[in-house]
């Protein structure tokens, strides 16, 4: 089932019972994006690094204005995403790498998974290859009231930034 498409990334359906769905813990939030490949001898863990090193200015800011504002709720503000367009191929990931506010906790030729989490709720970001796409998904178990109030919020900003993100890494052909 391919859903509403924005540029060259489609929402996809959640998979089944892959590694973030047997974490699942209600309620949570979870979502699927796919995009084309060009770089195909990428791994999931280069792909990763290919998309979200580079951020749009308008992204960093909307970040660094939520993390001023949520940071005194408990909510999870370390380092950002970084932007490194010289980074050419992209850096692999391994279990136990630290990227931006998260670590990669699985990593295989198919799919790398990073995690992070604070009193309000775990945050998951899975980037798998799935023959000439890649594979962008996340999930949030909310964890507490205010953690569901905080994805009622955002979600709109998220819907519209994972798309922004992800077409960008396709358009300037970083994927």
């Amino acid at each position: 089932m391919s859903g509403f498409k924005l540029f060259r990334v489609s929402a996809v359906s959640i998979p089944a019972n892959d590694y973030l769905g047997q974490r699942a813990a209600r309620p949570y939030f979870r979502d699927a994006l796919a995009a084309p490949v060009s770089n195909k001898s990428f791994t999931p863990g280069q792909l990763q690094n290919a998309i979200f090193t580079v951020m749009p200015l308008w992204v960093q800011a909307l970040m660094a204005l939520r993390n001023r504002i949520v940071g005194v709720l408990g909510f999870e503000v370390g380092r950002t995403f970084t932007d490194d367009r010289s980074a050419f191929p992209p850096r692999d990931l391994q279990v136990g790498d630290a990227v931006a506010f998260m670590h990669v906790i699985h990593a295989d030729a198919n799919e790398v998974v990073s995690f992070t989490e604070d009193k309000h709720m775990q945050f998951y970001l899975s980037v798998s290859k799935q023959d000439e796409q890649v594979v962008v998904s996340t999930m949030v178990n909310l964890k507490t009231l205010t953690g569901r109030l905080y994805m009622a919020m955002i979600k709109p900003f998220h819907w519209l930034i994972a798309r922004v993100v992800i077409h960008n890494a396709v358009k300037d052909g970083r994927i």
